[in-house]
């Protein structure tokens, strides 16, 4: 496989109140172009919705690219796959779930009353509800000293948007489910799920997505997927999109 076969661009969006920049450790060598998207103010703002920001990435990135999404980014990528078949030639989720609050037939999600426990938190103090969350990214991690050291930089920087802007993501991780999307989606798409994730359950035994998706559920992985989970992410990533083996190194 030569370097011009390889140079696939990347678009990477990240989840709520975090920055996709969080990332770059597992796609830094990636060869190709990377477009880092957050859901921050900018984005937001302009946006009602989970599918009119995948909308919006639509036009914003038109060139057949292999699309990644983490966390509630899960479900910008998967709705821009289901409307932009030539432009997301793969789809990546990235302890991503189709519903985000339990509910019938759905036990893998939050449950409604600590949903909205958090939600009333986050309405009258968001910054101390984000820290909160920040920390839930790393809970279970084996190597907590140093996950918490790794952290610390992202939360010194504080959120990327506003306490409204916080609040509206809640409302659209509270009423958005995906699920006959990701049955249905005729797109290659791999999951990778955190084995330790205290964000959401773990739904590969539950939820049965579309039978060209591939489930992967990774050892030792938090929300937020770093350490030594990280070079599983890497493998299968390497697996799904280049179909063997290669380097990130051209």
């Amino acid at each position: 496989m030569n370097a011009v076969e390889t140079r696939i661009p990347l678009v990477v969006v990240g989840g709520w109140g975090v920055d996709a920049a969080m990332l770059l450790p597992l796609f830094d060598r990636w060869p190709g172009e990377i477009h880092l998207i957050s859901l921050n103010d900018a984005l937001m703002s302009r946006c009602d919705s989970v599918t009119e920001v995948a909308d919006y990435l639509l036009e914003r990135y038109p060139c057949p690219s292999v699309w990644a999404g983490w966390s509630q980014g899960a479900q910008v990528v998967m709705a821009a796959a289901s409307r932009g078949f030539a432009q997301v030639s793969k789809a990546i989720t990235l302890a991503g779930f189709p519903r985000f609050v339990a509910g019938p037939q759905w036990p893998a999600g939050m449950t409604a009353d600590t949903f909205e426990a958090f939600r009333e938190q986050v309405s009258q103090n968001a910054g101390f509800a984000w820290r909160r969350f920040q920390q839930l990214l790393i809970h279970g991690c084996p190597d907590g000293s140093q996950a918490r050291q790794e952290l610390r930089p992202w939360l010194a920087r504080g959120p990327l948007v506003s306490d409204l802007n916080l609040a509206r993501g809640l409302d659209w991780l509270g009423s958005e489910d995906q699920r006959s999307l990701w049955s249905a989606l005729p797109v290659p798409t791999l999951h990778l799920q955190a084995s330790e994730d205290v964000v959401v359950q773990c739904w590969e035994h539950t939820f049965h997505p579309s039978q060209i998706a591939k489930v992967v559920s990774v050892p030792g992985m938090t929300h937020w997927p770093r350490g030594q989970a990280l070079s599983r992410c890497h493998d299968e990533i390497l697996r799904f999109v280049f179909g063997k083996e290669v380097q990130w190194t051209l």
